[in-house]
């Protein structure tokens, strides 16, 4: 592993050179000088031959540094292998990945070390300010069938063990254990965000688990019936804040953002996935309480949100709970006043469902599932959702998880947007 240093007009470009990977990360540690607080920095992957899970946690290391000293870090030129493994570990959307070394150096130079000021939108559900991060191509990918879920017929042969990433964001049913009876019973809503993976098992405690890697595994893995991944990262960074005395409901927030992005975006397609860090004025939530196995289905053969099973198959907030707690949110929806014809519909089908709970008019169909804290750290610093959420899992006091309904009002969020182009079968097991 060799780093070659230059400069372009005060933007530090580090070419890497040879293999990162476990060897090598451990030589460009020690070879790359330290960040300078304010500064900017490219690494250039037109010679780099391979890399792997080391290498990915050694770029991590670097841009988690970078943004604890107000630094800038993108990444540029990758080879279609490398590409390939940033992608599959979701780091693509938290450095932002450029075609060259010249083109990352004049978007740092253009955004400035800060990112600028970022593009402001005044709207009746609040005001939002935009920071571009990734040009990348936004996807979302699916692993099995919502409809077997809320159909009750989850199969052992259809759960499959899903790593865990350190930058993965998804959501969906699963469940940790050793073996088929350890966690084919107790499977509930689960989500994966920031390195952490956060469950709700079905065993009538209503009680999360939890559990944050320290470091990658393939044995201990989200035995899962249905995931959605928000791969690709996230296009853009945007600070959120509700109106004075008008706390904003998740709904509102998303039908927001589907407008501005009708008007902003050239690439929107009608479909988001959000990551958020939201401070909550009010949470409602919802959790399925039995694992949705073909052998519980109702008698009645009905489906679990049909009326006559939900309140057997469901907790549903009527109250409102988790108030002035920060959640941790990872999300998708879909604008059904847009034209959604560019994306395939079989997938986007198999991610959605309408759950009876849900308050306000049908104009979109959204999936979030909500980690909550209390006594977290104060928001800001960083336009980073990784490193944002990641202070939140490491200072924040672990309170709850749950399906979120959409009438959650929030004040404020700190928000990763996704503009999906498509919607893609979930292949990295």
């Amino acid at each position: 592993m060799k780093i070659e240093l230059s400069n372009d007009r005060g933007i530090t470009v580090a070419k890497l050179v040879g293999r990162l990977d476990g060897f090598g990360a451990k030589e460009a540690e020690k070879i790359l000088p330290p960040v300078v607080p304010g500064s900017s920095l490219v690494f250039d992957g037109s010679e780099l031959s391979y890399l792997s899970s080391a290498g990915v946690r050694f770029l991590l290391s670097v841009h988690k540094d970078a943004a604890a000293k107000n630094a800038k870090v993108a990444l540029s030129a990758l080879q279609p292998f490398c590409a390939s493994v940033l992608e599959m570990s979701g780091l693509a959307g938290i450095i932002p990945v450029y075609g060259s070394p010249g083109e990352a150096a004049h978007e740092l130079r253009n955004r400035g070390a800060d990112g600028g000021e970022g593009e402001r939108c005044a709207t009746d559900t609040g005001t939002f300010v935009f920071h571009p991060v990734s040009s990348a191509e936004g996807t979302i990918d699916i692993l099995g069938d919502i409809a077997n879920v809320i159909d009750c017929a989850i199969t052992p042969d259809l759960v499959r063990g899903k790593p865990f990433f350190e930058t993965e964001y998804s959501l969906g049913l699963g469940a940790l254990g050793g073996s088929p009876d350890d966690y084919l019973p107790v499977m509930g809503e689960a989500v994966m965000l920031a390195g952490t993976m956060v469950w709700l098992p079905t065993d009538g405690n209503d009680t999360p688990d939890y559990m944050i890697p320290r470091k990658a595994s393939t044995s201990v893995v989200l035995q899962t019936g249905f995931n959605a991944s928000i791969r690709g990262g996230f296009n853009e960074f945007v600070e959120f804040t509700a109106a004075p005395d008008r706390p904003a409901s998740v709904r509102d927030i998303y039908r927001a953002l589907f407008d501005l992005a009708a008007s902003r975006r050239l690439e929107f397609r009608g479909v988001l996935g959000l990551a958020m860090r939201a401070e909550i004025h009010e949470a409602f939530g919802a959790g399925i309480t039995k694992s949705p196995l073909l052998v519980n289905r109702p008698v009645n053969g009905k489906m679990i949100t049909d009326a006559s099973n939900y309140d057997q198959w469901f907790e549903s907030d009527k109250t409102p709970r988790n108030q002035g707690t920060t959640a941790l949110i990872c999300g998708a929806g879909a604008d059904l006043t847009a034209d959604l014809s560019a994306i395939d519909q079989d997938r986007l089908r198999r991610m959605f469902y309408v759950n009876p709970a849900n308050k306000g008019a049908l104009n979109e169909v959204l999936h979030n599932h909500a980690v909550f804290f209390r006594d977290a750290p104060a928001p800001g610093g960083t336009r980073d959702m990784d490193v944002e959420m990641r202070r939140v899992v490491d200072e924040g006091e672990f309170v709850d998880m749950r399906h979120l309904l959409d009438q959650t009002t929030v004040t404020s969020a700190l928000i990763g947007v996704n503009y999906v182009q498509q919607v893609r079968e979930d292949k990295n097991l």
